[in-house]
């Protein structure tokens, strides 16, 4: 009984010199945090209203940046070059048609079915809409 008094006893020293040192370090924090004339208030409010008015700039940049010319020639050099391999593979089929039409004596439905095309294929560019 006297050894958990003891050990009671000195948990609670423990105790106030953690309490002692936290209000220390309590101390040290708000020493440069006086509030002169309300200034911090009017800091903080002012940190508020520039962070509102950052996110709203980004959301505007945000949709903006669809709207980039640089954006819009970067678009238009894939479609091209995207343009030029669907092109390049049309011709390839269209030579496999022909091959096998030629060279192996095909009709020309029946290469079309074995190659899987139908008679709406051509070439994208006829797909394309003119501007």
């Amino acid at each position: 009984m006297q050894l958990e008094h003891a050990k009671v006893k000195e948990d609670i020293q423990d105790l106030k010199q953690k309490v002692a040192e936290a209000s220390a370090k309590l101390a040290d924090a708000k020493r440069g945090r006086e509030d002169e004339d309300g200034e911090r208030a009017k800091k903080l409010q002012r940190l508020k209203d520039l962070a509102e008015e950052r996110k709203k700039a980004e959301a505007e940049l945000a949709t903006l940046k669809e709207n980039d010319p640089q954006a819009l020639a970067d678009l238009e050099m894939e479609l091209q070059l995207v343009k030029a391999a669907a092109n390049r593979w049309t011709d390839n089929i269209f030579t496999c048609k022909a091959y096998l039409v030629k060279k192996k004596n095909m009709g020309k439905k029946e290469a079309d079915a074995m190659l899987g095309i139908t008679s709406a294929f051509d070439y994208p560019e006829d797909k394309i809409p003119k501007k």
